[in-house]
């Protein structure tokens, strides 16, 4: 059996054989499980078998944390949302990033968690929804993880603005530029998640007992190496910026902080001096009284 339950049933030896998954993205619960030839990948075959699911032991425990981040993701989010819809006074660039991941994440736990945890339990897709919803629920997560991950670099170029170079971020960080860089940033996260949303699809397989099974997983290579592309737009460049930008920032606070304390070296010196030169003109003054 391979790490996520599934059989590579076939007339070669199941060591031929190695378990590939494709995560949604990073930060997603939805894993869709394809076998993969260790020599060259292919989809699930009408020779696959579905597992049974795995013992009560072990789906309780995950079914209480998939719940518990759920139903807390849901009220955390939405409350980021209202908070900010509502009061004025929060209606600034940083808050605005923040309404975006709250908006990103909250997509991606209505479009993730539920089926996930649905697929735990009956080890498969409910067909009642059909090939649409499939589909419709890759796009979201994709677009969620595209948008997360556009706002988090946004925000990281707005505070190096902000710290590195302080005579431009007044306009860098308007209100305004921060509304449609928001809106930019959807319509590229919507934009670029339909070539992987469009090789999702419902393929229907066996089970061990006979049954059949119906699974939402990726059914075709429409569009070659999308998700590679996907990797290396949406993690790997993003990831390289942030960690270099990050790097500048601490070191102009490093520097800033070696500058604030030499400074506080010089009046302290100062001050010391002033006080050396005031206690000699006393002892100065007291002498020539005493000659007097």
């Amino acid at each position: 059996m391979g790490e996520f339950g599934i059989y590579a049933v076939d007339n070669r030896t199941y060591g031929s054989y190695g378990v590939y998954t494709e995560l949604f993205n990073s930060t997603s619960p939805q894993f869709l499980t394809t076998v993969y030839n260790e020599s060259g990948g292919r989809n699930l075959s009408q020779h696959d078998v579905i597992s049974e699911r795995d013992p009560l032991y072990v789906l309780i425990p995950i079914t209480v944390i998939y719940a518990v981040i759920l139903l807390t993701g849901l009220v955390g989010n939405v409350s980021t949302c209202v908070v900010i819809a509502r009061n004025k006074h929060m209606h600034t660039a940083t808050n605005y990033y923040l309404f975006s991941l709250a908006v990103s994440d909250l997509l991606l736990l209505v479009s993730g968690l539920p089926q996930e945890m649905y697929y735990i339990w009956w080890r498969g897709y409910p067909e009642m929804l059909g090939e649409a919803v499939c589909v419709i629920q890759g796009f979201a997560a994709e677009t969620s993880a595209n948008a997360t991950v556009l706002t988090i670099t946004a925000f990281t170029v707005e505070r190096y603005v902000a710290i590195c170079h302080p005579f431009q971020s007044h306009t860098f960080s308007k209100l305004s530029r921060a509304v449609r860089l928001v809106v930019v940033i959807w319509l590229v996260a919507l934009c670029l998640a339909v070539p992987q949303a469009i090789q999702f699809g419902v393929l229907q397989r066996k089970a061990e007992d006979g049954s059949d099974v119906v699974l939402c997983t990726v059914t075709s290579e429409q569009v070659q190496h999308a998700f590679e592309i996907s990797t290396l737009v949406f993690f790997v460049a993003p990831m390289t910026l942030i960690t270099v930008l990050y790097a500048l920032i601490g070191l102009k606070l490093r520097r800033s902080r070696l500058l604030h304390a030499d400074k506080r070296a010089s009046i302290g010196s100062s001050s010391v001096e002033r006080a050396s030169d005031r206690t000699a003109a006393g002892k100065s003054g007291t002498a020539q009284n005493h000659v007097i």
